[in-house]
């Protein structure tokens, strides 16, 4: 009950900041529990191109992706938690894992070790207002250059839940006008140290370039958005000044 109200409070909360659910699409779930996702499966097939950032211990959705849509999914995460845990399993060829972490840089970036060591939250910004934590370094990469290296020039589906490194990323995707589709994003301004402004500057600018918000999670931090190519263009052209 306890948590229904806060899930509650929290979207009024958005609402009330001007962010809700703006755009109807076709929707599916995919994952399982804390690993499901909202996407828009209208124009996924084979081909699609299929990116998931930030696998810590959980890839019910890249599973389900792969089963559903017999796509290709290109996994990364860079931190020695989730490294480990990968390489244990038996996953399907289709899924292609990287050691490598998204930021809006290309080389190495500090990670803040969890407190616990059962936790895979190995996060670029300190999450706690305390003394400086354990941290280990790992490599890192801008989206731009990951899709030259793999060869892409465009992205169907980006999951991204980079425990607070998503506002430089999100940055620097909108400001290189990277052809992204569906933008799948868990927020982290549940974090001591960011402030919830940031999340809504965030999904401001994503929607200045054309995204559109079609699916909030209970918790309310999962968002799911979709930019179409005819709204993105819009979003990039200036208006006529007669």
């Amino acid at each position: 009950m306890v948590r229904k109200l806060k899930n509650r409070f929290r979207r009024w909360r958005l609402a009330k900041a001007g962010v809700d659910v703006e755009r109807t699409v076709e929707r599916l779930e995919c994952g399982r529990g804390d690993g499901a996702w909202t996407i828009c499966p209208t124009r996924l097939h084979s081909e699609s191109v299929v990116y998931s950032v930030g696998i810590g211990r959980e890839c019910s959705f890249d599973l389900d992706m792969i089963k559903r849509f017999g796509v290709k999914v290109h996994g990364f995460d860079p931190t020695p938690a989730s490294v480990e845990w990968v390489k244990s399993l038996d996953l399907p060829d289709e899924f292609h894992f990287q050691a490598i972490g998204l930021a809006d840089f290309d080389g190495t970036l500090d990670f803040h070790v969890p407190r616990k060591k059962s936790s895979a939250h190995y996060t670029p910004v300190a999450r706690y207002k305390m003394k400086a934590t354990e941290k280990i370094q790992a490599p890192v990469r801008k989206l731009g250059t990951l899709m030259r290296d793999l060869g892409h020039e465009h992205i169907d589906v980006l999951k991204m839940d980079i425990e607070g490194g998503e506002y430089a990323v999100i940055d620097d995707m909108l400001r290189s006008k990277l052809p992204v589709h569906q933008l799948l994003l868990e927020f982290h301004h549940n974090y001591k140290t960011i402030p919830l402004r940031k999340t809504l500057d965030a999904v401001r600018a994503l929607r200045a370039s054309g995204f559109q918000l079609f699916a909030l999670s209970a918790r309310t931090y999962e968002m799911s958005f979709i930019r179409d190519p005819e709204l993105s263009k819009a979003a990039e052209t200036p208006p006529d000044r007669a």
